[in-house]
């Protein structure tokens, strides 16, 4: 089924809060205040004399005007790719992210499967106007046969609500919060303090504890080929230390941004104050296989009258190189560590 203006708006609008990136599900940033409501473009167009109503014939000869539009070889029907035109101006705003157009594509690629009714490949004018006609349905809310302001201005309420519930959703487990495929010191500094005092700030006074802290250190149980718990600890201390600028044993909401802002310039490799996707991938391979100790020098043997036994030269047999172990579980990740 087509949908209408107005509906393809809203799922656009969500589409694009769609994350682009994965990382922990704790943070949250503060919802945008509510824009004011104001009727949608296409009513707007349709009741040029300003009735504040528009007919169910009025609504499908307006975007019958669209099927001809698309229609450029004039053949009465058409072609997927003359449909997937909707996807891009003048039918779609302009979008700078390349992701969004893939999206919108995907989106008119299901709309033209379900309009083509009898599967043919082609969308015919009657097949076009009867999505219109359903189109029409989805906003006659009373089913008088008319479609009113208030109406349409209670459709867009509900469609920027939706929208609204998308983007906290989306900040929530994206630091990209504006999904402009950056991420900017704000959004940085807002996603890590948000996941941190969300997460551990239990009784929500603005503060961590050390005890509190080293929660995120995971049970106390060593597995084989992971970090043991006792080195899962020491990371995690060595960051409280870290964030904990003024050694009080607590640290909070400033401390946390002023960590959050030096760790980003470390990300941000460039400068240009933003983090690109391949600085984010870097962060996190770098957090997930932390450079080798150097090695620790042999210690010397005693003195002794005897001859010790000489280890058998490598040519006895293949020497086996030793495998790294794998990186620690999810729930041992510290704050601060990008996800891929």
């Amino acid at each position: 089924m087509n949908l209408s203006g107005r509906t393809f708006r809203l799922l656009a609008v969500i589409a694009a809060a769609l994350p682009l990136l994965v990382a922990p599900a704790f943070a949250q940033q503060s919802p945008p205040p509510r824009r004011p409501i104001q009727p949608p473009s296409w009513f707007t167009e349709i009741d040029a004399a300003n009735t504040g109503v528009i007919t169910r014939a009025q609504f499908i000869a307006h975007r019958m005007k669209t099927f001809d539009q698309l229609d450029t070889d004039k053949d009465g029907v058409l072609s997927r790719l003359e449909f997937m035109k909707l996807a891009e101006p003048p039918f779609s705003p302009h979008s700078p992210d390349p992701a969004t157009l893939v999206r919108r594509r995907a989106f008119y690629d299901q709309e033209f499967a379900a309009i083509d009714t009898n599967d043919d490949g082609k969308v015919t004018r009657a097949e076009f106007e009867t999505s219109v006609a359903l189109n029409f349905r989805e906003s006659d809310i009373d089913g008088d046969g008319r479609i009113t302001r208030e109406e349409v201005m209670l459709l867009e309420r509900t469609a920027q609500d939706a929208a609204d519930k998308a983007r906290r959703e989306r900040c929530r487990i994206d630091p990209d919060c504006n999904g402009d495929g950056f991420i900017d010191l704000e959004e940085f500094i807002e996603f890590e303090t948000a996941r941190l005092l969300e997460r551990l700030d239990f009784d929500r006074d603005g503060k961590v504890s050390l005890q509190t802290f080293l929660q995120l250190a995971g049970p106390a149980t060593n597995m084989p080929g992971q970090p043991t718990y006792q080195q899962r600890r020491e990371q995690v201390l060595q960051r409280f230390n870290e964030i904990d600028t003024n050694k009080d044993g607590m640290i909070d909401a400033a401390e946390i941004r002023a960590w959050a802002t030096a760790l980003f310039k470390r990300i941000d490799l460039d400068g240009d104050g933003k983090i690109n996707r391949s600085e984010w991938q870097l962060a996190g391979a770098s957090q997930a296989n932390p450079p080798t100790p150097p090695p620790v020098p042999p210690t010397k043997l005693p003195a002794t009258t005897t001859t010790p036994q000489k280890t058998p030269p490598a040519t006895t047999g293949p020497r086996i190189k030793p495998v790294p172990p794998p990186p620690p579980p999810q729930q041992t990740l510290q704050p601060g560590a990008p996800l891929k």
